[in-house]
């Protein structure tokens, strides 16, 4: 059955290295300022949001038509265009689609976005980078998609050892973001191999500024602060 599992991701990401190192993506990011309920979809991708704030990443299409839809109406249906490896901010507000901002979405090979609408850490100057017209990243981040189809092939392994072989074949083949690794490491039963797994999967981690957020994971003081001064070596 484990054999069945691997094989199966071994296939997963190699059809995702393919894609990935064919085609460059983009990220499309939507606030709604008007409250209530909305769906969006983004060509036949649907997202929902509790806040108002709607997330896509790893978009091909470089025009794809979004769509707010508010109960069964909607709200709007508008083609948009993007720029690879470029986040396109937009805000809904008075039926109105805006513009507010476009990101560069790597700097110096890594992921330099943060959450919603600008750069992380001291990278946040208003300054925008120029655009690079070749890609020039060596790893491939994980699409939302990948990884929950990863995610549910994880979550029925019951052992440590078995979870840390999981994640050392996605990581050969994909970079995570911070808040994936967080989200598999916190399953670990032990603290030692969490520890362990942590230090090996920063080395391929796609927005490493962030890694430091995975501290609080740790059950006992020790492991924390060991993580910690892994990190301020690195």
């Amino acid at each position: 059955m484990k054999k069945t599992i691997f094989l199966g991701l071994a296939m997963l990401f190699a059809t995702l290295t393919f894609a990935q190192n064919n085609r460059s993506a983009a990220e499309v990011f939507l606030q709604i300022v008007n409250p209530g309920k909305y769906n969006v979809y983004l060509d036949e991708e649907l997202v929902g949001s509790a806040n108002g704030r709607f997330r896509f990443y790893n978009v091909y299409n470089s025009a794809p038509m979004l769509s707010i839809i508010q109960g069964n109406t909607v709200v709007i249906k508008q083609r948009i265009r993007i720029i690879p490896q470029q986040r396109l901010v937009l805000s809904f507000e008075d039926k109105r689609l805006i513009t507010l901002k476009q990101l560069n979405i790597y700097r110096n090979r890594q992921y330099a976005l943060n959450d919603f609408d600008g750069y992380t850490g001291d990278y946040n100057t208003g300054i925008v980078p120029p655009i690079q017209t070749q890609p020039e990243l060596n790893y491939r981040l994980l699409s939302d998609e990948a990884f929950q189809a990863f995610l549910t092939q994880y979550k029925k392994e019951s052992f440590d050892d078995g979870r840390a072989r999981m994640i050392n074949v996605v990581s050969k083949n994909a970079s995570l973001l911070s808040a994936q690794a967080r989200v598999l490491l916190k399953s670990f039963s032990f603290d030692d191999e969490r520890l362990k797994v942590a230090k090996n999967l920063y080395k391929t981690v796609a927005d490493p500024q962030n890694y430091f957020t995975l501290s609080d994971i740790f059950v006992f003081p020790s492991n924390k602060d060991d993580f910690l001064k892994y990190l301020e070596k690195q």
